[in-house]
């Protein structure tokens, strides 16, 4: 008994030891462990693969639809099914695709009336159904399922599928306001990708919708189609932003108390006096008795300068004068002036705040009333300049003379500052001058900060020819520059204004509010006052184009321009090289202009506001 349980007791002792052998040993079947994990490994792989592979399709759809968007941005002439069918085959080779696709577009106007977007005309590739023309009206009231009513009840995996063909759900939103008289091109990019292997994904629509307004055309129609015409006397509800920090010069300072107002300083030159003035010429027999003056070219670079001496600082100063334009001053005329033009500003501290060009017997658009406005370090100015006399020979030689009434209103202004006048002439004293009378300066009550001041430290000097101070950055529409008022009557004839063009900032760099490439300064290089004068018509535009005199080989600009409603127009090669824009049915206001250049040095080139017209 006692044998057998010895036998026993050994014959557990040696099953526990081959069980904790097992346990913990370290031998076994590399080809079973890797059969055990390959499945997962195979699948990670080609996932991976399939992942990669469907982001490229949706980028590669993405790039091709906006290519195709672009092209058709060009385009002037009326749609045709052949055109756009086209485009499809060139969306194709563009997305590289081995899977279906289709085309949409759409032209899009505004309905002032139900307030909300209006079909023109809608066109799809290869069989797709075209948007109904209510389908503003179904999204606005989130009726998608009326929508996709629109497009039928097949259920196929296809493009003859209603959810296939329908729009994006936000398709309303993705479209920014369109402007009166013009329409918007829709382009609806359609690709139904399958992966090559199942990873658990099956087969996706990748739909990119690009919108694009006509280049060169307000609107355009496809050929067959009975004319939608937009609307061209609504108001914009821009929801981006204007140029409300701008200021206006025809704003108003608010009605001081008589009792913080007073008169600084008054000069009428018949006595003599000019007592703080850097010149003390004067002429006897000038349009009313004396004046002050004659001065000509000498003083662009050695200004006529005022010291003036206010009661208190902060206060908002007022200096009236009559300018006169004395003799043959030609603007920029190219026969007769420099590319800096026969132009008269007036300074702050030796800061020009104007420059005005000046034509002798007034043309066109020389004889407009002129207004300008800014911010200079911690004041706000504003400036108007009107005509008060006819043409006529008021002093000087035989040229016929002009008379302007300054009015300049500095808010917050300091209590000492330098006032000065220059010219910028290029002929003799005899030829060309100007001169002052009737000067005015009174301050009253106590001004307001600007709610602007251009950073001290991004100052880059002088612009070369309107002498206004250059920041680097990106465009700030609300640094000082010169101003420019014009008509819609004066763009027949239109104006040529020499510029440098370039800058030290990629626009690169300049986030989504302006899209565009090139290199700019924060400064503008203009500033358009423009007056619509209430005329709509879809056949002219105002155009602002670049000219460096040789197809933009020699200077390869750019142009950004800031509209009254804070709508940014971008555009590089609009004739060969040379940089523009056209604006149909323009608001009055103020329009920013920066002049760049695709590279990063600086050239020269004319900028030309003007009118393109259809016929």
């Amino acid at each position: 008994m006692l044998n057998q349980f010895r036998q026993c007791s050994a014959g557990l002792g040696r099953v526990r030891n081959r069980a904790r052998g097992f346990v913990t040993g370290a031998r076994g079947s590399v080809s079973i462990e890797f059969v055990l994990s390959l499945p997962l490994m195979l699948w990670g792989l080609a996932a991976m693969v399939v992942f990669f592979n469907g982001y490229q399709a949706r980028y590669h759809a993405q790039m091709a639809a906006q290519t195709v968007a672009d092209i058709m941005s060009r385009e002037t002439n009326l749609f045709t099914a052949n055109y756009i069918e086209g485009l499809n085959d060139v969306f194709d080779f563009l997305a590289d695709s081995n899977y279906e696709t289709r085309l949409r577009v759409s032209s899009v106007i505004w309905d002032s009336e139900n307030e909300r977007n209006r079909l023109q005309w809608s066109y799809a590739t290869r069989d797709l159904a075209e948007l109904p023309a209510d389908v503003f009206e179904l999204l606005g009231n989130e009726d998608y399922a009326g929508l996709q009513e629109r497009f039928g009840d097949e259920e196929s995996v296809s493009f003859t599928n209603a959810a296939y063909q329908m729009p994006v759900e936000d398709l309303a939103d993705r479209i920014p306001p369109v402007l009166p008289g013009e329409a918007l091109l829709l382009v609806e990019a359609f690709s139904l990708w399958e992966p090559f292997a199942n990873v658990g994904i099956g087969q996706l629509r990748f739909s990119p919708v690009v919108v694009v307004r006509p280049r060169f055309a307000p609107w355009i129609n496809f050929d067959g189609i009975e004319p939608v015409y937009p609307e061209s006397d609504y108001e914009i509800a821009w929801t981006g932003g204007g140029n409300e920090e701008l200021p206006d010069p025809g704003d108003q300072v608010d009605e001081p108390d008589p009792d913080d107002t007073g008169q600084v300083a008054t000069f009428g030159f018949d006595d003599g006096v000019t007592t703080g003035f850097s010149q003390s010429t004067i002429t006897q027999n000038g349009p009313n008795g004396a004046y002050l003056g004659p001065f000509g070219q000498e003083t662009r670079d050695n200004p006529v300068t005022l010291n003036v001496n206010l009661p208190q600082a902060g206060s908002v100063a007022t200096i009236e004068f009559d300018f006169y334009m004395i003799d043959s001053w030609d603007a920029f005329d190219l026969s007769w002036a420099t590319d800096q033009g026969d132009s008269f500003a007036v300074m702050i501290d030796g800061t020009p705040i104007s420059r005005d060009p000046f034509a002798t017997d007034r043309l066109v658009p020389f004889a407009n009333t002129r207004s300008s406005a800014g911010y200079l370090r911690s004041m706000t100015y504003r400036m108007t300049m009107t005509p008060t006399t006819g043409l006529e020979n008021l002093t000087g030689a035989y040229y016929n003379d002009q008379i302007w009434h300054v009015v300049l209103t500095i808010d917050n202004a300091p209590q000492n500052f330098q006032l000065g006048f220059s010219a910028t002439l290029n002929e003799a004293l005899g030829n060309e001058s100007w001169g002052l009378d009737n000067l005015t300066i009174t301050s009253a009550g106590s001004g307001s900060a600007p709610p602007f001041t251009a950073d001290a430290a991004n100052a880059l000097g002088a612009d070369p020819y309107s002498r206004f101070p250059r920041y680097s950055g990106c465009p700030e529409y609300r640094i000082g520059a010169p101003w420019l008022t014009m008509t819609r009557s004066d763009l027949a004839t239109g104006i040529r204004v020499p510029q440098r063009a370039g800058g030290e900032t990629n626009l690169n760099v300049c986030g989504n509010t302006l899209r565009g490439w090139g290199w700019v300064n924060a400064s503008p290089s203009l500033v358009l006052n423009y007056d619509n004068q209430n005329v709509s018509s879809t056949s002219s535009a105002l155009q602002l184009r670049l000219d460096d005199g040789n197809n933009g080989y020699t200077c390869d600009t750019t142009l950004a321009v800031r509209d009254p409603n804070g709508q940014w127009y971008f555009n590089d090669d609009y004739l060969n090289w040379n940089a523009g824009v056209r604006i149909t049915n323009a608001p009055t206001g103020q329009y920013v202009l920066f002049v760049g250049t695709y590279g990063n040095s600086t050239c020269d080139a004319d900028l030309h506001v003007d009118q393109w017209t259809s016929y």
